[in-house]
């Protein structure tokens, strides 16, 4: 039932990707399934810890083995003068089984919670790999957004420069206006730079992330349902996070590890009874010249060979360590004190990141309307400051501060859009309830339309619509 998980996600993703001509987020996140390194990791970290309870379990059943010698034999016996040599064989085989073993009945409730940490661990390896998968998709939509703005924003700046240099020309304006704008246009051109770093810089990080290069990403929709956290209401997710977080329950599980440690300790310090049976065969081969006396079977009187049946109930209780076994037992008996507290701040921090994260979705909403109000105001603001310009009531500085507000509040909407999406994620993995199913949803907010052609895009149309969808919106 565990590896199902794993299956699940495998499958849906082979089942929704390549339903589209332009990579989606799922398949994206199927590449990433079979290359990223640590989640590849974790998962093959996950199923050696499956073997710790096989191991924890094995003290508590039979336990069987086996030994063969083969020796060269030399004896004197000084009184009688007497030499012997001769060579012998034993064969061992023994079998032990525990009756009564505190330590080996703790040993396996330990390993049992190793398990139960190593799957709370598995499960949070999981939803990290959810969110490094659209983290590193939306990164490159949001990289493209921020360098289409810079470049609409440098061409903008860029024709302000000419018409202020034109006017200029013909004695309308001062020279300072002309420096003013040429400075303003050389910050956006550094801008530029940054924002086509950056962008590259993301688009190596998916490659990295998946293995594999993308000719095309399918891009955001333009209308999306991101009215909040649902449920709305906080105490819902807090109750949730406290009993279903994977760090919280690996926490409370380490408590109970540390507890059945403790108890082993105090184990070894009991009796412990065993039933043991042992089958033993000698083989004797002595030297032909080997001075013996007396008679019997073979000569000299040895016996050749020699079979030994033992059964019964062995106990054994350890006494004194220099004080090493109540040590361990104290030692152990604190670290499980220790898990108890660091149970507790775990629960007090899921609390504290819930409320966090939920505040920060909410106030993720919110700033997404607030953001598209602002487009509206810095246009109509714009507009009104170029028409002063040219009437003489506002100067060139004003109109490039308005233009570079205006392509700022766009590239804060399109920031707002994107942290909605990462931080709704990032809410559902504070309640552990970061599923597959999860990317699927959020692929449906792609367009089946709009792609990003990741190594050509097109920056001047892109740019060029952007300035004119501003201008249409100031007209």
């Amino acid at each position: 039932m565990k590896r199902s998980y794993t299956q699940s996600l495998a499958l849906l993703l082979t089942a929704l990707g390549g339903s589209v001509h332009a990579a989606n987020l799922v398949e994206v996140a199927n590449a990433a399934w079979s290359y990223d390194g640590t989640w590849r990791a974790a998962r093959m970290t996950w199923n050696a810890d499956q073997q710790l309870l096989v191991q924890g379990r094995a003290a508590l059943f039979p336990n069987v083995s086996a030994s063969y010698g083969r020796y060269d034999n030399e004896q004197e016996i000084e009184d009688l003068r007497l030499e012997q040599n001769y060579g012998s064989e034993v064969s061992t085989f023994t079998l032990t089984q525990p009756l009564f073993r505190v330590d080996a009945w703790y040993g396996y409730k330990e390993a049992k919670s190793s398990t139960d940490i190593a799957q709370a661990n598995f499960e949070q390896a999981r939803q990290d790999f959810v969110l490094r998968v659209a983290q590193g998709y939306f990164g490159v939509l949001r990289a493209w957004d921020n360098w289409v703005s810079a470049k609409a924003e440098e061409k903008a700046i860029g024709r302000q420069l000419e018409q202020t240099q034109e006017r200029f020309d013909v004695g309308l304006v001062p020279a300072t206006d002309v420096e003013e704008a040429q400075a303003t246009y050389d910050l956006t051109q550094v801008n530029l730079i940054v924002a086509r770093q950056q962008y590259e810089i993301a688009r190596d990080q998916l490659e990295t992330l998946t293995g594999q290069q993308w000719e095309t990403l399918s891009e955001l929709q333009d209308d999306l349902p991101m009215d909040g956290p649902q449920p709305s209401a906080m105490n819902e997710w807090i109750d949730k996070a406290q009993s279903e977080n994977p760090g919280v329950r690996a926490a409370l599980y380490n408590t109970q590890l540390t507890e059945n440690t403790a108890k082993r300790q105090l184990g070894t310090m009991m009796p412990q009874v065993q039933l043991v049976a042992q089958y033993q065969h000698s083989h004797l081969d002595p030297d032909d010249n080997t001075a013996t006396t007396g008679g019997g079977a073979g000569s000299g009187g040895w016996l050749y060979d020699t079979q030994n049946r033992q059964i019964g109930i062995e106990v054994s209780m350890p006494l004194f360590q220099g004080g090493g076994l109540n040590s361990r037992r104290k030692e152990a008996y604190l670290r499980a004190d220790a898990a108890d507290f660091q149970y507790d701040q775990a629960v007090r921090d899921i609390i504290q990141q819930t409320r966090s994260a939920y505040r920060t979705v909410e106030a993720d909403a919110l700033r997404i309307k607030a953001r598209e109000q602002a487009i509206r105001s810095t246009r109509s603001a714009l507009d009104a400051t170029q028409s002063g310009y040219e009437v003489g009531t506002r100067n060139v500085v004003d109109v490039l501060n308005a233009q570079r507000a205006l392509f700022a509040a766009e590239r804060d909407y399109a920031n707002a859009r994107y942290d909605y999406i990462i931080d709704s994620l990032t809410l559902k993995s504070t309640t552990g309830d970061l599923q597959q199913g999860d990317l699927a949803a959020v692929n449906q907010w792609l367009s089946p339309s709009e792609t990003l052609n990741l190594y050509q895009p097109d920056l001047e149309g892109k740019s060029e619509e952007m300035m004119e969808e501003n201008a249409a919106n100031n007209e």
